[in-house]
């Protein structure tokens, strides 16, 4: 008879949902180390610089005009609150602000070793300012720096999702989520999605006058600027590298170069699997890049980060370049200890 010594016991498997969450955060821990806390709290602020540069051009590519606008608001604050791999914030603006509307953003994220998936939302309404002009005449292009502009509003909604290739010696949340730390110096090629969705309201009447016409009152402005509204989404690919050098205990910096290639629809406009998918003009390549440099002990963290991302739009003898630079610094806290790094009692 089989007595209960003589039972071989078999370990259980882990379920499904384990082994799938296992492999997105299974590391080398000679070169990355996790983070042991469940929960971080950190205070947050950036200054955005955000330049739109509409362009414009005669049907046989003659008379080219721009103008380039950018927003009043610069300075945003806010809190971040993160629990494991996902990061919710909020930011509002506290920089000075010569209309009287306001700009907002928001940011989500969620990081692991594996993949990560960004949001990002903002908002712009009647607070631009033209920066400056081209095709016009070299007086009227040093007249126009810095002239309010209330006829121009803004939307973009961009949603990001990537993949990081070396994950296990390369740690992409160290220099950007601080829920790790790079102990040795790697890099890792990196193949991302975006999806963008843009609108842009413009009201070309509301430009100087000197803008619109010249001194003997003959039409100046170039007839492809004088558009109303601009409503597409933009679907992407992106590939890039990404290094985390570990140049002194507990600190690093990071640097990511991503170009891409994507394809805008236009709303209302039907995608179709013909020739016309490929047209040259609604083909855009942009570029995401970011860099970092991080001080993170595993309980408390510093940093400052830079991302700058370019949105491209072309039409016929039209085109919309929005470039996007954030320069942001924070400084915050881990806690909530995991259990499996809780010392038994």
């Amino acid at each position: 008879m089989e007595t209960p010594a003589d039972t071989l016991v078999v370990p259980s498997k882990p379920s499904g949902w384990k082994r799938l969450l296992n492999s997105l955060t299974e590391v080398d821990t000679n070169y990355v180390r996790t983070n042991p806390y469940n929960m971080q709290a950190m205070a947050y602020s950036d200054m955005l610089f955000n330049i739109y540069r509409l362009s414009g051009e005669d049907d046989n590519g003659e008379n080219p005009q721009s103008i380039s606008f950018s927003p009043y608001s610069k300075i945003q604050v806010g809190p971040y609150i993160a629990y494991s791999i996902i990061f919710l914030g909020y930011t509002f603006n506290i920089g000075h602000k010569e209309t009287s509307s306001d700009r907002s953003n928001i940011f989500f994220s969620v990081y692991s070793p594996i993949i990560g998936l960004d949001y990002y939302y903002q908002k712009g309404e009647n607070n631009y300012r033209i920066k400056s002009v081209s095709g016009f005449g070299d007086p009227i292009n040093e007249r126009i720096k810095n002239t309010a502009f209330h006829g121009m509003n803004t939307y973009l909604k961009s949603f990001n999702l990537y993949y990081v290739f070396n994950h296990k010696r390369f740690s992409y949340t160290a220099a950007y989520s601080q829920s790790g730390q790079q102990l040795k110096s790697a890099g890792s090629f990196m193949l991302g999605f975006s999806s963008t969705k843009q609108k842009l309201d413009f009201n070309y009447l509301a430009l100087p006058d000197y803008l619109l016409t010249d001194e003997a009152g003959n039409n100046l402005l170039n007839e492809s600027l004088k558009i109303s509204n601009i409503n597409y989404r933009n679907y992407s690919l992106n590939i890039g590298y990404s290094y985390n050098w570990a140049f002194v205990k507990n600190a690093l910096f990071n640097i990511t170069i991503a170009p891409s290639i994507g394809y805008n629809i236009n709303k209302g406009e039907k995608l179709e699997l013909n020739s016309n998918l490929f047209k040259y003009k609604s083909i855009n390549f942009d570029l995401i890049s970011r860099s970092a440099i991080v001080w993170n002990t595993g309980r408390f963290y510093a940093g400052a980060s830079c991302v700058a991302h370019t949105y491209g739009y072309k039409k016929a003898s039209f085109s919309i370049l929005n470039a996007l630079f954030k320069v942001n610094a924070y400084a915050g806290f881990s806690f909530w200890k995991k259990k499996s790094y809780r010392k038994k009692t």
